[in-house]
């Protein structure tokens, strides 16, 4: 199977409702949902000192002790209307503070201990997390209207005044979250394209434009950016000059999450529900990990495995892949998992469709172990007769 080379962009559609349209169904089909403004969120978590942050699919923000997922503290997101009361993006640990973007529009500041230090609303939606970054927190909004075509914004906010500092315009509503790397932000957009913009002014350093909608997050390795998009193809571009360095078009479906890269191997999750390993430096295909379900979440590396996220209903399950595509174990969740994985040492932990927060402990022989588990809907989230997966 070999990449598509180009030096060229590929074209340069009109930003028009049509993408919106597509990827807001889109999204409508990964929750489940019939309408758009009843959404329920699939944050993934972040590791902050010795809890683990993440949003709940009922809007809340909930932080659990990593290690054995007793709880610190939880809040509900105080959005104007409950049915905007969904967290998307994976939450921004600092210092002080825990960020959180709400689908309301807002930005959520907590303190470590729960207390709201301040919230910032902004026209539009925040499907991606922030991003902290030298004192600002950056963030992209945007609708998810089929037919007000609203334009997105990358923002930038200062973190102790929550004033803005600047703002980028996109042409169509920004869902990624943004990465930096040497002062540079890269995020994408439903406009099909990807913005370089220098982090000290919010100035456009380029833009790509690609085939299709861009929700992935990108990742910055070796001179490369790299990133899905909506028309099924990877892309690794010269992070100085936006020109695409190689494209695959392996995949029969969109990328929706940001590739993982490890010793010079882009590992990309496609809704296609295969893994590519992909030589990040020539761009050519080394091998294709199956599963029968969708990669919708991020995986990650633990104990020189590579955790993955499978959505396939009942069947649904944390499969752990040797660097050579071979799966070693894996542990049968039975409910879609949407969320990227977190990890700390040998621990992962996700979010599952059956309102549960999960803790997996992969033992150095591989073999992985459910360590604890939170159900976010229940009156007692440590339910005693509670049977472990794995």
């Amino acid at each position: 199977m070999k990449p598509i080379h180009s030096r060229a962009k590929i074209f340069e559609p009109a930003p028009s409702w049509v993408s919106i349209l597509f990827a807001a169904l889109a999204l409508a089909l990964l929750v489940g949902c019939t309408r758009i403004a009843t959404p329920q969120g699939w944050s993934a978590g972040s590791v902050g000192d010795d809890a683990i942050y993440i949003g709940t699919m009922e809007g809340d923000v909930l932080a659990l002790d990593k290690s054995n997922g007793d709880t610190l503290w939880r809040r509900a997101l105080p959005a104007p209307e409950d049915s905007d009361r969904a967290i998307y993006g994976r939450p921004a640990v600092t210092k002080d503070a825990v960020l959180v973007g709400g689908y309301d529009g807002r930005l959520y500041a907590y303190g470590k201990g729960g207390d709201l230090l301040w919230q910032e609303p902004f026209p539009g939606r925040i499907v991606g997390g922030p991003t902290v970054h030298e004192g600002l927190v950056l963030v992209g909004t945007g609708d998810v209207s089929s037919s007000s075509g609203a334009a997105g914004t990358l923002r930038a906010i200062d973190l102790e005044t929550n004033d803005e500092v600047w703002k980028h315009d996109a042409r169509g509503p920004i869902w990624s979250s943004p990465v930096v790397d040497d002062g540079v932000a890269y995020v994408g957009s439903l406009d099909h394209s990807l913005y370089a913009v220098d982090v000290s002014d919010g100035s456009e350093k380029w833009r790509y434009v690609s085939g299709g909608a861009i929700v992935s997050g990108a990742v910055v390795h070796g001179g490369l950016v790299i990133f899905g998009g909506f028309d099924s193809r990877l892309y690794a571009l010269d992070v100085d000059t936006g020109d695409p360095v190689w494209v695959f078009n392996g995949s029969s479906r969109w990328y929706w999450s940001t590739p993982l890269v490890q010793d010079g191997v882009v590992y990309a999750p496609s809704l296609d529900g295969n893994l590519y390993a992909i030589d990040a430096r020539s761009g050519d295909l080394k091998w294709v990990f199956a599963t029968e379900g969708q990669i919708i979440g991020s995986p990650t590396f633990v104990n020189d495995l590579i955790a993955v996220p499978v959505a396939d209903g009942n069947d649904s399950k944390v499969a752990l892949v040797e660097t050579n595509g071979s799966e070693q174990q894996a542990c049968r969740i039975g409910s879609d998992i949407r969320t990227s994985l977190a990890v700390s040492d040998d621990l992962i932990y996700f979010g599952a469709t059956d309102h549960t927060i999960r803790a997996l402990r992969i033992k150095p022989n591989g073999n992985p172990d459910e360590e604890w588990v939170y159900v976010t809907d229940a009156d007692d989230p440590y339910p005693p007769d509670w049977a472990k997966a794995c």
